[in-house]
């Protein structure tokens, strides 16, 4: 399956510049199929997303990177030591700076990655950063799913269909934490992490109310 060069998808224009078309070479070459259609699906759930909030996208090649490359944490290749979100950044930069993206913008594809999963804070900065935050969060977990019209989804499932993406998706947090527990700590994958029996130094991942009654201070 080849996830290009449509032009758009339930009225939102998919760009079709060289960085661009990088970014869904470097999604395709890298990542299975189901996550390539989710990173697609995040870009449109997410502009729309923007859109319904009167906010507006300035870069949109850096909306479009970050959106497709936002995952890239999760696969082999590019998982290293940190939290999924900060590999997925850090390769997206390099990318970034592989195809002479100004330290600016290549930092805006960073941040959009990085914070992706952080709520209460995308939404309060560019819009491109949130639109990463917004798609995702429709995505993977539905949130404002009921705010898209029926035949919207439509289009859009049609277009890039899920291809089992619910347990797919949880296989590849579970693949990540088991890789790598000690950075699920006190983020919200230490959940995915504690109940896939990963460990730690041979104990369970630790929650923060464990944390905070092991800490050496005084009441």
């Amino acid at each position: 399956m080849t996830l290009a060069r449509i032009k758009s998808v339930a009225g939102v224009r998919i760009p079709d510049t060289a960085l661009c078309e990088a970014a869904v070479d470097l999604l395709e070459s890298s990542s299975p199929q189901f996550l390539c259609t989710h990173c697609l699906r995040t870009y449109i759930f997410g502009s729309l997303a923007v859109r319904s909030l009167g906010r507006s996208v300035k870069d949109e090649e850096a909306a479009f990177c970050a959106a497709l490359l936002h995952d890239l944490g999760l696969i082999p290749p590019y998982r290293r030591d940190n939290r999924f979100e900060i590999d997925g950044a850090d390769a997206a930069r390099d990318f970034c700076t592989k195809h002479h993206v100004s330290p600016e913008r290549a930092d805006l594809v960073w941040r959009a990655i990085a914070l992706h999963t952080s709520p209460g804070i995308p939404t309060r900065l560019a819009g491109e950063i949130a639109l990463v935050h917004l798609g995702a969060g429709l995505d993977f977990l539905g949130l404002g799913l009921d705010q898209v019209p029926p035949k919207v989804l439509e289009e859009i499932l049609e277009t890039y269909p899920r291809m089992k993406f619910k347990s797919e998706f949880h296989n590849l947090l579970v693949e990540h934490c088991q890789h790598n527990p000690a950075a699920q700590i006190l983020t919200w994958t230490d959940d995915v992490a504690r109940t896939a029996g990963c460990t730690l130094h041979g104990r369970p991942i630790p929650t923060a109310t464990q944390i905070m009654a092991a800490a050496p201070w005084d009441e």
